[in-house]
């Protein structure tokens, strides 16, 4: 059997990593420009929960990746007995 195929979601990883960093490379740039209520509130209505919001996606796709590991060593070694 084929171990499940981890690439793709390596890859999303990255990029989702890589483009919050880009975005807030960008937003900071932007803040400096654009400093009135309306700059304010959209920080704090449409970005503030942005960050933690990856956070959590970002540990989900890792626990989800280890999850395809596990099972890919269980359905290389079904006689082998892992640890509940």
């Amino acid at each position: 059997m084929q171990p499940f195929p981890l690439g793709p979601l390596t890859e999303s990883q990255s990029r989702v990593r890589q483009e919050f960093l880009d975005f807030a490379e960008q937003w900071q740039q932007t803040k400096q420009q654009w400093r009135d209520e309306p700059a304010r509130k959209f920080e704090r209505e449409a970005l503030c929960d942005l960050s933690p919001t990856l956070t959590r996606v970002a540990a989900a796709m890792q626990t989800f990746a280890e999850a395809c590991r596990e099972a890919d060593r269980h359905l290389s070694d079904p006689d082998h007995h892992y640890g509940a």
